[in-house]
């Protein structure tokens, strides 16, 4: 895991007397002075983070989604997004792109049950240098994204991975301050996080929490450790904007035109999106269900039309394998979307009484 480096300085020696007519020890010292140079090069080199040409990501898992942003938008990436309907047409893009551009990393923002292994191994069959990052949860992928390609930063955004409708001012946040958005649920970070902030994010001197992400107590251990602390309340005509737009950042940003577009191209997809949630919400016409996979929302729509079904009965009506059933219900029982309780040699699986009040 790369970390800061440590620049270590030349000691002085003591001068040699000069023998006239002759130097025998300079070219010895230049040599060394040369070597050291050049390894000292090596370290920082090995120490820089890496750069990828795209960031792929679902598209339609917006927790992805918003960490993904928020590296692509600061990192100059472009960020693809993949669905369960367009693999060919992306598998078409990152060819003609590579038939253009030698040398092409590409970084997957999500576990194989998100981003497939098969597509992975196809672009690498077409000579692509292919990283991923993704955890058992949506915690540990952004936890993960921060530790491994994002060390450098000096701050980070703290928003409840349930709560999607943090996922929007996380991402404004996270690109206004170049941070990373790490997920928390119930008011905790994920497991590992106090260590990585020690270990591997020692450059980080401010903590910016969305709403309620953070409970009391980590609030205090935090702040106790020395880190700032900021947290940006709701408020009744909330923006989206969190620090000053000076003429030196501006001018910086500008000399970068690829994160410039993004940026835009990203702010009209946001306005969009608010646009449309405000109409909707003016309607009552709220569709949570836009915030799940195709495969989720097949598994919650059963449950939904028979109230409560067995989990051995969802195979079959579903067309899911046992095993894939099995991963979607804990995730959804994680997300407290669905809950199941035994009976007998099975479970019965219904929706979670909070879930059927957001949609009702």
């Amino acid at each position: 895991m790369n970390g800061p480096v440590a620049q270590q300085g030349l000691e002085r020696r003591p001068a040699e007397p000069e023998v006239p007519g002759s130097s025998p020890g300079g070219p010895a010292i230049a040599l060394l002075l040369i070597l050291l140079i050049f390894s000292q090069a090596a370290v920082i080199i090995s120490a820089q983070q890496p750069h990828f040409d795209a960031v792929v990501v679902r598209g339609d898992i917006y927790t992805d989604w918003a960490v993904a942003m928020a590296y692509g938008i600061t990192h100059g990436s472009w960020v693809i997004h993949l669905t369960a309907d367009n693999e060919g047409e992306v598998l078409s893009l990152l060819s003609g792109f590579m038939r253009f551009r030698k040398s092409v990393s590409i970084l997957i923002i999500g576990a194989p049950n998100a981003v497939p292994t098969e597509f992975e191994n196809r672009i690498r069959s077409m000579g692509a240098s292919v990283s991923r990052v993704g955890g058992a949860t949506r915690l540990d992928t952004s936890l993960s994204l921060a530790v491994n390609y994002w060390s450098d930063c000096e701050s980070l955004v703290l928003a409840d991975g349930l709560n999607s409708s943090y996922y929007m001012v996380a991402l404004s946040a996270a690109v206004e301050r170049n941070a990373p958005i790490i997920y928390t649920k119930d008011g905790k970070p994920p497991e590992g996080f106090m260590d990585s902030l020690k270990e591997h994010l020692r450059n980080v001197k401010s903590i910016i929490v969305i709403g309620n992400s953070l409970n009391k107590d980590m609030m205090e251990r935090l702040s106790s450790e020395g880190y700032e602390l900021k947290v940006l309340e709701e408020v009744g005509a909330p923006s989206l904007g969190y620090g000053k737009w000076s003429p030196s950042y501006i001018l910086r940003e500008m000399a970068n035109p690829v994160p410039l577009v993004t940026g835009i191209l990203v702010g009209i997809i946001i306005a969009y999106l608010s646009l449309r949630f405000v109409l909707h919400k003016r309607e009552g016409k709220v569709d949570l269900m836009d915030f799940f996979t195709v495969d989720e929302r097949k598994l919650i729509e059963a449950v939904m039309v028979r109230g409560e079904i067995s989990q051995e009965e969802l195979p079959d009506l579903i067309g899911f394998s046992k095993p894939k059933i099995s991963r979607l219900i804990k995730e959804l029982v994680d997300r407290k979307v669905i809950e199941r309780k035994k009976s007998g040699k099975t479970y019965l699986i219904r929706l979670t009484d909070r879930f059927r009040s957001q949609t009702s």
